[in-house]
């Protein structure tokens, strides 16, 4: 493949324009995010994100599991997390690969409302109705959903694909993924890193060019590259990530602080309340996103408690700057794994000719000045930072199927 750099340089892909392909056989971009899942395609010149019915192109990466052999996926699924919590998984894709003794995993399952315990191979299996599930089997149910939404759209069979991964995902893990792939019927062709994929998203945007910098924070994984884009092929000069860092941990840093204020005012903690505890976590989600478009947002949860006097409602008032106070941890700790990737080339920030902006957790505002104050370049957002995945994901499939269907051309990917 080319895309995966361990301490060397090499080329990425090709540098050159996306010629179209027939779409007979297509073989489409899957981003398997750990929060949203999405997939996309190229037609001809344009590449996009494929939607569902509801008109939204990010499918939550849920699985539920209503009753014994029934699974719901998406967004059915991620409404039945603060009802229906003992039989609805979020995010697997952050166990997906790992062992159960890792110590992350233990502290996540620990406070799981579903039981687990070891597989045969020594990675996390849920027990969901007295049914074993393993990781790799949430994550086929998430990648099959995807997969039938293509087809659905695009009115042919899809069994082909290229998958984004983290950077920080070793052979094991991606293994993983490409059983999780077979399991929904899909032929994982190649992966791709998700910060490279990003790069290969704004390949065309003013002003690219030079050695940039991708600072990609996810849902649930932070990712930094260092790519050489001033030839015709990209150039990946160094990579860094934490697995176990995303927006789902802002989420979380605001429902514990809103929990520890609620039990201060009425003894009670939410946290040991499955219900109201995902309820809490969904609010908070809510006040985060409507901080990086309105200055203040409240966290609300409608009759959380019943009292002798009634039920009382959790109402908190929240604003940018006490955000940014209550993230600022997390926000510095993606900054640390980026110095480590500038320092494993002997580089510095000043190096770089731009910092371009990639996931969802970048439209926070208290993310986009702190990046800006670090490098001190120029920040670029380029194409939709919630979509830059996805969409390199899907020009990297075009290209595989171009140099597929016509072998004599190009250089190997």
């Amino acid at each position: 493949m080319g895309v995966r750099v361990r301490g060397t340089t090499r080329p990425l892909l090709d540098h050159r324009v996306i010629k179209p392909h027939s779409d007979a056989d297509p073989i489409v971009g899957i981003d398997m995010g750990t929060t949203y899942t999405s997939i996309g395609v190229v037609h001809g010149q344009k590449v996009a994100l494929l939607a569902q019915d509801s008109g939204s192109r990010f499918i939550p990466s849920v699985v539920s599991i209503p009753s014994a052999g029934q699974v719901v996926v998406g967004e059915a699924a991620r409404a039945r997390i603060a009802t229906d919590p003992a039989h609805t998984i979020a995010s697997p894709k952050r166990l997906l690969g790992r062992p159960m003794t890792d110590r992350e995993v233990q502290t996540f399952l620990g406070q799981a409302p579903f039981r687990s315990r070891a597989a045969p191979d020594g990675t996390p299996q849920l027990e969901i109705w007295n049914t074993p599930y393993a990781i790799t089997q949430l994550c086929g149910f998430l990648i099959q959903n995807a997969r039938e939404l293509a087809e659905r759209r695009l009115g042919v069979p899809v069994k082909r694909a290229v998958i984004a991964v983290p950077v920080s995902f070793d052979d094991t893990r991606i293994a993983a993924v490409r059983r999780a792939a077979q399991l929904a019927g899909v032929d994982m062709l190649a992966s791709v890193d998700e910060p490279s994929a990003a790069a290969l998203a704004n390949r065309y945007v003013p002003g690219f060019g030079g050695v940039i910098g991708i600072y990609d924070f996810g849902g649930g994984t932070f990712d930094f590259s260092l790519v050489d884009v001033s030839a015709a092929s990209f150039r990946v000069l160094a990579t860094a990530g934490d697995t176990w860092l995303g927006g789902d941990d802002l989420d979380l840093v605001l429902a514990d602080a809103a929990a520890n204020q609620f039990w201060r005012q009425h003894k009670v903690d939410l946290r040991k309340q499955a219900v109201e505890w995902q309820k809490l976590r969904f609010a908070c989600e809510h006040a985060k996103r409507t901080l990086s478009t309105q200055e203040t947002a409240e966290i609300r949860v409608p009759e959380v408690l019943r009292t002798a006097n009634g039920m009382i409602d959790l109402e908190l008032a929240i604003d940018r700057p006490i955000l940014a106070r209550a993230v600022s941890a997390l926000v510095r700790r993606s900054l640390d794994v980026c110095d480590k990737a500038l320092a494993k080339v002997g580089m510095t920030s000043k190096d770089m000719t731009a910092v371009y902006l990639c996931g969802g957790t970048t439209h926070v505002p208290a993310v986009r000045d702190a990046v800006a104050k670090h490098f001190g370049v120029p920040l670029r957002a380029g194409v939709a930072p919630d979509q830059a995945v996805c969409l390199g994901a899907a020009i990297h499939a075009s290209l595989l199927a171009q140099k597929k269907s016509d072998p004599g051309r190009g250089r190997t990917l």
